[in-house]
């Protein structure tokens, strides 16, 4: 009951069959055969391959999508796709999946207290950390000159190494099994990844496979079990073929996790292997850090990098002072909760040409039409769902503006700075709003100015923010542009987004790729069912209201939707009030007779 347990567990650590849940609380998925905090791998895989099963009650028979994804897990179960022969790792090991109503309170009574703790002592970490970078190291820029982002500071590494980014790709056309082993081979090799870091596993699949349940099998596996650095997964069918990859995320960002795939792709049916991946000292292929650009020192200089070690220190307090004491914060440090939920879709050749033409007649940037109408999306939920002011974080690559040699966007490393702020959700939803925001983030990275600036110094030199505290609260927006494969793979679709283990309020991946909108939205807050009835209503969003008219007409649908749903709900409980002073009336008459 402290903190939110919500259903009873067993002596062998797993569900009771008889238990029984409220209806807006989460089934909790435990594994079996915990020991010391680990979990054997055959105990663990036959957790993995028999989901648990749903009760009567909740089954799809009335045509209602199912809750919560332990449901939609048994649901996919029946498909003809196979599991993944590695099981997922990072259980759910705390025997709860939130905070309850006193540890909340605890929380919020502990607030002022630990907040000023967290800023000594972060404010005593971040000066230190100060003095040996600008004393030793050259500062920002000379750390940042070394190596990729997150390598150059140990806490952002292995706070990215505990993210595996999962994405699947679907060709229209059937691929060789030998011939796949024989192209990733040449791929791996031609980029220097070692065998332990980089394998792969090709098997055979019937043409019944849908990639919905591709999907959202194989987001349930972690790269630790396959290899160290990229994973790829081949499903071939007769008349199409499924490329599932995962990827650490301290070595390589989204974009990044593309490029491997498409570099895979391209070497298939180009039998040559391009190179993508930069290393230090190579004459091919080396990106470092523009050290003659005097602007771009002069901004990381120390007394910025001063002012950011204080900032960063204050935000650090007032956001871990206030979630110290809360279950969210592992959240942050790979152990989300099991009921994390992730729907796929995507736009057809004509729908994204059909949305692409009504945009630019209205002058309107697809990452703030994209903004938008995924806001939309997370205000249609049922309002217990929903996070009235989230943490908007959004990130953008530096590889293309401040790093040397200037190359396509072909290349793999990691070159990512998170850039966000605090809107309300109808604030997320305004074209106007997202139209400045994404204006004003645009000067900030060609400038190097603001956020860019700031965030840049702070992960390079500090490692962190506090703007990691409660990870239920972010709205991870992603918009990646336009993107190609090999025009051989015959137009593809393709899907990412972090796997089970990250948890947020809304994560958006969107990327355009041959013509086609792909759109994956995970969530750690939103039930699957809601979830996907929230990306159909965004994609009919998408469609319709590009052209500007149909965005205010939904607006208006959803508060009629609201009002009538209030409306309902008070109209039940004054008849049930009604009831009750009619039965209470003609017991006391009874009574009294």
């Amino acid at each position: 009951w402290v903190m939110g347990m919500s259903e009873p567990i067993t002596d062998k650590g797993s569900p009771s069959p008889s238990s029984t849940t409220r209806s807006d609380m989460p089934i909790t998925q435990r594994r079996p055969s915990l020991r010391n905090g680990r979990c054997s791998a055959a105990s663990t895989r036959v957790s993995f391959q028999e989901p648990m099963k749903v009760a009567d009650s909740a089954k799809d028979s009335a045509g209602k999508l199912p809750m919560w994804r332990a449901e939609w897990d048994a649901v996919h179960a029946k498909g003809d796709c196979p599991y993944p022969p590695h099981p997922p790792r990072k259980y759910q090991w705390l025997p709860c999946t939130n905070s309850g109503p006193i540890l909340n309170a605890l929380g919020l009574l502990m607030w002022v207290p630990l907040g000023i703790v967290v800023f000594c002592v972060s404010l005593f970490l971040n000066l230190w950390t100060w003095f040996i970078a600008y004393t030793y190291h050259g500062g920002a820029h000379g750390l940042a000159a070394s190596t990729t982002l997150p390598l150059s500071n140990r806490i952002i590494r292995k706070l990215f190494s505990l993210v595996d980014v999962c994405n699947v790709t679907e060709l229209p056309k059937p691929w060789d099994e030998a011939k796949a082993k024989q192209a990733f081979d040449a791929f791996r090799v031609r980029n220097g990844f070692a065998e332990e870091e980089a394998r792969i596993l090709v098997t055979t699949i019937p043409d019944t496979v849908m990639k919905p349940e591709v999907w959202h099998k194989y987001r349930m596996t972690d790269l630790a079990s396959t290899a160290k650095v990229h994973y790829v997964h081949v499903l071939t069918a007769p008349s199409k073929t499924f490329v599932v990859g995962y990827t650490n995320f301290r070595d390589f960002d989204g974009t990044s996790c593309f490029n491997l795939i498409k570099g895979f792709v391209a070497t298939y049916y180009d039998g040559e292997a391009p190179l993508v991946r930069p290393t230090v000292g190579s004459p091919e292929l080396d990106l470092r850090l523009d050290t003659e650009n005097e602007e771009l020192k002069k901004k990381l200089g120390a007394l910025p990098a001063l002012r950011c070690a204080v900032g960063t220190s204050y935000t650090m307090a007032v956001q871990y002072g206030r979630w110290l004491l809360s279950r969210e914060l592992f959240d942050a440090f790979g152990c989300a909760s099991p009921e994390c939920c992730s729907v796929i879709e995507s736009l057809s050749l004509e729908e994204t040409a059909k949305m692409t033409a009504a945009l630019k007649a209205r002058k309107l940037k697809p990452f703030a039409h994209l903004m938008t109408t995924s806001a939309e999306a997370a205000k249609s939920v049922p309002k217990k769902y929903q996070v009235e002011r989230p943490i908007l974080l959004t990130q953008v690559s530096c590889q293309s503006r401040y790093y040397m040699p200037k190359v396509e966007r072909n290349v793999c490393g990691n070159w990512l700075i998170g850039l966000g702020t605090r809107p309300t959700l109808d604030e997320l939803s305004s074209e106007s709003w997202a139209s400045k925001f994404y204006t004003g983030l645009i000067e900030h990275i060609e400038s190097f100015s603001g956020n860019a600036a700031w965030s840049f110094i702070n992960q390079t030199v500090y490692g962190m923010s506090g703007y990691r505290a409660n990870p239920r609260k972010i709205f991870w927006f992603n918009n990646y542009g336009l993107r190609s494969m090999h025009e051989g793979a015959g137009g593809v679709t393709y899907h990412w987004a972090p796997t089970y283990s990250v948890a947020t309020y809304f994560l958006v991946c969107c990327v355009c790729v041959d013509g086609r909108m792909c759109i994956t939205i995970s969530s750690s807050v939103v039930p699957q069912g809601e979830l996907q009835k929230a990306v159909e209503h965004m994609k009919k969003m998408l469609i319709e209201s590009a052209g500007g008219e149909a965005l205010s007409t939904a607006r208006v649908g959803l508060k009629a939707a609201s009002f009538a749903a209030k409306l309902r709900h008070r109209t039940e409980r004054s008849c049930a009030k009604i009831r009750r002073s009619s039965f209470a009336a003609a017991t006391f008459g009874g009574a009294a007779l």
